[in-house]
């Protein structure tokens, strides 16, 4: 009898054991790719262009690391790269973003990330349209010109290139390429983010790349992989333009 209730016992023991191991390994908090956050995003506030940096013509990409609560409130950032005078103004947007909770085996938890805020100025060239983060025209009061069609009756001139967004232009993408992650730049632990300006021709194929900032170790991998990038034609008033936009691409090691 004795012996029985000791088996017993040990058993017990050995399942409270097990269940207690496995709460303590339940992970507190996760990293999570940027790309999978954007699905959860629930409000993004642009960040306010700073007047000096401006003056300066200042541009470029803000990287910052973040940590995003159980309820989904952005409550810890840390600078990662960026110029001085763009990180304050990324900082104070990025704190008010909020996503959906994100959730393991059911279960919110905290999350790790990083989020990358880009400032750029736009020039407005005369002879272009500038396009927005909405397709299907040329905005009002950006540059464009009316014409007259056979009939006398007035319409826009349809321009031969268009400056979109890269969220617009992402909803395009039907091939994307992933870029070979050069093995010096892993050997080095180098990771970062490769920002290009590039046109997309009226068939849809990136006819030129140029490179607006990046590691000298990963812009020449990002570059290639950006020229075999196909996307469907940009209609403007139901003709195929030329497009320019801008591309990030984010290399960055496992952990």
């Amino acid at each position: 009898m004795t012996r029985h209730l000791l088996a017993s016992f040990l058993i017990l023991v050995t399942l409270t054991c097990a269940a207690a191991s496995q709460v303590v390994g339940a992970p507190a908090r996760v990293r999570v790719s940027e790309s999978i956050l954007q699905g959860l995003m629930i409000r993004k506030v642009a960040p306010d262009y700073p007047p000096l940096a401006k003056q300066a013509k200042i541009q470029g990409i803000v990287v910052l690391k973040v940590r995003i609560s159980k309820s989904g409130d952005v409550g810890n950032i840390q600078l990662v790269s960026g110029h001085s005078m763009l990180a304050p103004a990324a900082i104070e947007a990025v704190k008010r973003w909020k996503y959906m909770p994100y959730l393991l085996n059911a279960e919110p938890v905290e999350v790790e990330t990083n989020v990358t805020v880009n400032f750029t100025l736009s020039d407005n060239p005369p002879t272009e349209g500038v396009v927005g983060s909405v397709p299907g025209g040329i905005p009002d009061g950006e540059h464009g010109s009316i014409v007259r069609s056979q009939d006398g009756t007035p319409r826009p001139a349809v321009p031969q290139r268009v400056r979109v967004s890269s969220g617009v232009a992402q909803g395009l993408l039907i091939k994307k390429v992933p870029p070979q992650y050069p093995q010096e730049a892993k050997d080095q632990h180098i990771q970062g983010v490769v920002l290009m300006q590039v046109t997309v021709d009226k068939e849809g194929s990136v006819a030129k790349v140029q490179l607006i900032s990046g590691h000298p170790l990963l812009a020449p991998p990002a570059i290639e992989a950006v020229k075999q990038w196909k996307y469907r034609p940009y209609l403007l008033n139901n003709i195929p333009v030329e497009v320019e936009t801008q591309i990030q691409v984010n290399f960055t090691l496992a952990q």
